[in-house]
């Protein structure tokens, strides 16, 4: 018999001026109309520039070895200072590797400062590898700057600090985050960083103009950087790649790259693409419909994340690694109601294994040459077998989408998780319920290899306990359900848990106990980060 578990809580203007650039135009007015619509179509907590903003920032990698801007180094046994301690100066006589990984963990500005403790510590500073983040070189606090906070942040000191540092470490450098500084104020100098980065190798790079004008190009020095590892770039529009500056040469090492907020057009994706013959991770973070279609050509790429973003269509047309196709808030709502959806297309991705989230009302699938619709006649050319991981979205109380669960569920026969996000509609019009379950035919993946069912944001409406139901009865390898609630109220889990208590008495296919695990909505839990890490089998799975 089925078993109830409850379980505890988890929450997760005006433009500026700027120098024009002589590699390229500036975009169309369409790309930042649409990024205009793309902002107001987004949540509360996303309508502003500086909503765009917190997005894009989340979304940047942490700069390594360091996770943290506070630090502090204390050269005496007691703890205290050279001033005030009174003890031996025993971190000093440590080995000259020890304490470069010492120097090498603090933020950039402590880490320079040290140099003024002896003649052997402006030794080791100058021959640490370099990890630069300018967050850290500004006296405000770091969430501040992570929020988005343009209006606090001094863009001049901030570029200031960056040419001391960068001119006074003679390199390598390691990591290199500038997020910061308002790039088209300090357009001379661009050339000049990117020169010394080039020159001293740089491996991890974050590259943001903070953030207007939207439409300064990016230098197309970027392009001569071949050391790099990661590249995240964001607020540019991207200048078009050279003909003497395509090929495998560009970036021989680079396995990780993001755009984000990026006006770039396909032809300039795909020859990025081109110019990455190891990456593994590509993320477009915030773009609408820059470019309009996406064409993903890689025989290395094993992640694409399309993260907040606008399309007319995702292709996978040659990604024979492709472990993972992330599909997050492609929103399609906007004033007036226009709107837009996004094909999705599968070609020759021979080991996808992770997809979603698919959402009926935003994503029109094509498979091979097949658009998948109520009514379509199953074949074998028509499904991706390597699916394991599956994440849908649906609003249960939209009968025409909802509709398309089960035909989703027959294209991927082999799944055996499965993901389901019960999403508000807002304008009912006719939900699904028990009856229409039993009169679905066959599932694949129902029958023989779904073995764990996870329903986020559960309501407790009545189609979304008769999908529940239809599960239970359908399921036949199933061995664990797991429920996440909407809401974290004590009354409304309370309610929920009342609700969902037939279900332990309910019909089953299994022969195996369910598990049935009430969980509280964690916002904090799904993200970018978890999203793009290959080491996390089940990016959705968070409870």
């Amino acid at each position: 018999m089925p078993t109830l578990v409850a379980a505890g809580g988890m929450r997760a203007t005006e433009r500026a001026r700027h120098p024009r650039s002589s590699h390229g135009p500036r975009p169309h007015l369409d790309h930042i109309m649409a990024r205009a619509m793309c902002a107001h179509a987004m949540e509360e907590s996303t309508d502003t520039m500086e909503g765009i903003m917190r997005v894009v920032l989340t979304c940047l990698p942490t700069p390594a070895p360091f996770s943290t801007s506070h630090g502090s180094l204390s050269s005496s046994a007691g703890g205290g200072g050279g001033s005030g301690g009174g003890g031996d100066d025993r971190i000093s006589r440590l080995p000259g590797a020890l304490l470069s990984n010492i120097v090498s963990r603090l933020p950039a500005r402590d880490a320079a400062r040290t140099a003024v403790l002896s003649t052997r510590w402006r030794r080791v500073w100058a021959s640490t590898p370099l990890v630069l983040d300018d967050v850290d070189l500004l006296d405000i606090p770091d969430e501040d700057l992570r929020r988005g906070h343009s209006h606090r942040v001094d863009l001049a000191a901030a570029a200031s600090r960056v040419t001391r540092v960068l001119t006074s470490h003679r390199g390598p450098y390691l990591c290199v985050h500038l997020t910061c500084c308002n790039m088209a104020t300090h357009w001379p100098m661009l050339s000049y960083w990117l020169s010394l980065l080039a020159a001293n190798g740089v491996q991890d790079l974050v590259f943001a103009n903070r953030p207007y004008p939207l439409d300064l190009p990016l230098p197309v020095d970027i392009l001569r950087i071949p050391s790099l590892r990661s590249l995240y770039l964001a607020f540019w529009t991207f200048p078009g790649i050279p003909g003497g500056a395509r090929g495998p040469h560009v970036f021989p090492h680079l396995r990780e790259l993001g755009l984000c907020f990026i006006s770039i057009d396909a032809q300039d994706l795909d020859g990025l693409l081109q110019c990455s013959p190891v990456l593994e991770t590509l993320a477009l973070v915030s773009n609408s419909y820059s470019p309009a279609h996406i064409r993903v050509r890689s025989r290395t790429l094993r992640c694409v994340l399309f993260w907040m973003s606008l399309a007319q269509e995702i292709a996978l047309v040659v990604a024979p690694r492709l472990d993972r196709l992330i599909l997050w808030k492609t929103f399609m709502g906007f004033p007036g109601e226009i709107f837009c959806r996004t094909r999705v297309k599968i070609g020759y991705a021979t080991e996808l294994r992770v997809l979603g989230y698919l959402e009926p009302r935003m994503h029109e699938l094509e498979i091979g040459n097949t658009t998948i619709e109520a009514g379509t006649k199953m074949s074998s050319d028509k499904t991706v077998p390597s699916v394991k991981i599956l994440a849908l979205k649906v609003r249960f109380g939209i009968r025409n989408e909802a509709k398309l669960l089960p035909v989703f569920l027959r294209c991927f026969p082999n799944v055996e998780t499965l993901h389901v996000m019960s999403d508000d509609a807002h304008d009912p019009t006719g939900k699904l319920n028990l009856k229409f379950w039993h009169d679905v035919g066959p599932i694949e993946c129902l029958h023989s290899h779904v073995n764990k069912v996870v329903f986020h944001m559960f309501r407790g409406e009545r189609s979304e306990l008769a999908f529940l139901k239809f599960i239970l009865e359908r399921a036949e390898a199933l061995q664990k359900i797991v429920v996440v609630l909407a809401n974290r109220d004590q009354a409304w889990v309370d309610e929920m848990r009342a609700k969902l208590r037939p279900l332990a008495m309910a019909k089953r296919a299994s022969e195996n106990p369910t598990l049935l695990i009430v969980a509280l909505e964690g916002g904090s839990a799904w993200s970018f980060h978890r999203a793009s890490d290959l080491s996390v089998n089940d990016p959705f799975d968070y409870c």
